[in-house]
């Protein structure tokens, strides 16, 4: 039996042989996201801390707090939701194969 070899073909194939997509389409694709998740639960706390919840609803330091971190989480568990729901409708998996 002769043993196959598993090369990158330059032009799409991924690194495993396959069709499916490359490294650097992955890390396009996941890149902003991660950026999104990071940066954006950050800024919504300072905002809606210093914005919303201080000079607008005019709460104390410590309730602007509260619910600028609960503001935070609620959109970090949307952008995670976001990110999983692009990545199961982005790379439909394989049917099994019949013969």
């Amino acid at each position: 039996m002769a043993s196959k070899t598993v090369t990158a073909i330059p032009g799409g194939d991924s690194f495993l042989g396959d069709k499916g997509p490359t490294e650097g389409l992955l890390i396009a694709a996941v890149l902003p996201y991660v950026l999104m998740i990071i940066l954006l639960p950050i800024g919504s706390f300072f905002f809606t801390k210093s914005f919303v919840f201080q000079e607008i609803l005019a709460y104390s330091d410590t309730t602007a707090n509260v619910y600028a971190a609960i503001s935070s989480v609620i959109l970090l568990h949307v952008l995670l939701a976001l990110f999983i729901i692009k990545a199961f409708k982005e790379y439909p998996s394989k049917g099994v194969k019949q013969d």
